[in-house]
């Protein structure tokens, strides 16, 4: 019985061991699979976390070099880009990541896991083009606010208000002095007065006032107000091969525009900013940028004419109408001024025999006189030197007989006031918005296309910020399905 008793508890202890190890054996298989999954997961994980990264230390360098910016131009310095040839790039990072040995070319090695990647796709895309250039712009902004912080603006904020407040941007003294001067002219002729020349004892006439008009209005106000000895630069671009001119015929690649949680760069304190930006990385002819394909780019971005000549008369032109404008305020609150103009109109009326046309003479002249002394403000911007936006007497240039006489023969005098590149940061911000943000990035084209492997760069393939789906799978058929998004910041 008791030998009995010893083979039955033998049995039992077996079984019971069995049992024991049949579940201690499967909670083991259950925590090495779930360990694999984990793994699994957590290297799709870092396959997918690195190939972003990849793809983006890919930015190109010309972009942050000339305009500290980060892009990825998914051409990579070929004729063609876009998504599907990003898509490739991560997909190559990827099966690397996925395989790290695979490039050593080891006959049987293999990896325990065995992640594959049946699924991925690019889902969004920023391109810097995308809503008028408003991705590079706001990253344009950030820069310039992580990099000089502070009130970048203060100076150009107070410089407009003065501008806005007396409407120097919207007063037009030419057309008016010229249409004041064709009513003279119609009610001379009225009297049957067609001879101008009568010339007072002090050199005062109406025929050396209107050949005044006629030389400040005339097709050569760009050389009459270059300083002596400065010569205009040549540069002519083909406008069709940048983007603005793309944009309009919808030639362009487009993205999902600012990331969400991207507040669109609309405000005023914005635009001052980019305006910043643009004079810190744009040359213009009072500082030229080497190198550029438009030597005066601050003046293509405000005027938008296919040559540097062009774009230089045209900013002389705004130069010239708005110094136009505050010298003729400044006129008008100047008492002895207003005399003096008075005493002349009278006399030349005299002399015409029409002392009742004085009032309206006088007009003319002060226009005359307030446009005279633009040119001479012009030149002088032009020479590197300042001009305030309002004078006082003491910087005022002209006295009144030197319109009728040896007009352009001084120089400003001014030992304080705005240079040239403060008029062109007023301007920017007067400009409209879309128009400066285009033909900026047009800029940016033609700079970096003077670079060698960037000789077919387009700004509407580079992108800032990018969101993947990934689908991954690993050797006992678990899937991996997940999301990621990258940008710089």
């Amino acid at each position: 019985m008791q030998t009995r008793f010893r083979e039955t508890e033998g049995a039992y202890l077996t079984v019971y061991l069995s049992l024991v190890f049949a579940i201690v054996l499967s909670l083991l298989l259950a925590l090495i699979q779930g360990a694999a999954a984990g793994a699994a997961r957590a290297q799709s994980d870092l396959v997918a976390d690195l190939a972003m990264d990849s793809v983006f230390a890919e930015y190109n360098r010309e972009v942050l070099n000339q305009y500290e910016l980060f892009f990825i131009d998914t051409s990579y310095g070929t004729g063609f880009g876009g998504v599907g040839r990003l898509e490739s790039r991560l997909k190559a990072y990827m099966e690397q990541n996925m395989d790290p040995d695979k490039s050593l070319n080891m006959a049987g090695a293999t990896t325990l896991l065995k992640l594959s990647n049946p699924y991925l796709e690019i889902e969004e895309v920023s391109y810097a083009s995308d809503e008028n250039g408003a991705v590079w712009k706001a990253q344009a902004i950030a820069y310039m606010k992580a990099a000089y912080g502070g009130d970048l603006i203060s100076a150009v904020k107070d410089h407009l208000d003065i501008v806005e407040g007396n409407a120097l941007n919207i007063k037009d003294v030419a057309a008016e002095t010229i249409q004041q001067k064709e009513a003279l002219e119609e009610a001379l002729a009225a009297h049957e007065i067609i001879e101008y020349n009568d010339e007072s004892e002090e050199g005062f006439s109406y025929q050396g006032l209107s050949d005044t008009v006629d030389s400040l209005l005339g097709d050569g106000m760009l050389y009459l107000v270059l300083p002596r000895g400065a010569s205009v630069s040549g540069a002519v671009v083909d406008k069709s091969e940048y983007l603005s001119e793309r944009m309009r015929s919808g030639r362009v690649n487009r993205g999902c525009g600012l990331r969400e949680g991207t507040a669109p760069p609309n405000g005023l304190t914005d635009e001052l900013i980019y305006g910043e930006y643009l004079m810190k990385m744009c040359g213009n002819y009072a500082e030229v940028k080497e190198g550029g394909c438009l030597a005066y780019q601050i003046e293509y971005i405000l005027y938008g004419n296919n040559s540097d000549a062009a774009n230089l008369r045209a900013s002389i032109m705004s130069l010239f109408s708005v110094r136009s404008a505050a010298n003729l305020i400044y006129l008008y609150s100047d008492s002895a001024k207003k005399k003096q103009v008075q005493t002349v109109a009278t006399v030349i009326c005299t002399l015409l025999t029409v002392p009742e046309l004085a009032d309206v003479l006088a007009f003319v002249i002060m226009g005359v006189w307030a446009l005279a002394e633009g040119v001479v403000d012009v030149r002088t911007l032009l020479d590197g030197g300042r001009v305030p936006l309002l004078k006082h007497s003491k910087d005022w240039n002209l006295e009144l007989s030197g319109i009728f006489g040896d007009l352009f023969s001084g120089d400003g005098k001014a030992e304080d006031g705005l240079l040239y590149r403060d008029y062109l940061r007023i301007f920017l911000a007067l400009m409209n918005r879309k128009d400066k943000v285009l033909r900026s990035l047009d800029i940016v084209e033609m700079d970096i296309r003077q670079t060698a492997g960037n000789e077919q760069f387009r700004i509407d393939r580079c992108v800032d910020y990018m969101q993947a789906g990934f689908g991954f799978s690993d050797a006992w058929g678990h899937e991996f399905v997940f999301h990621r998004r990258m940008c710089y910041e």
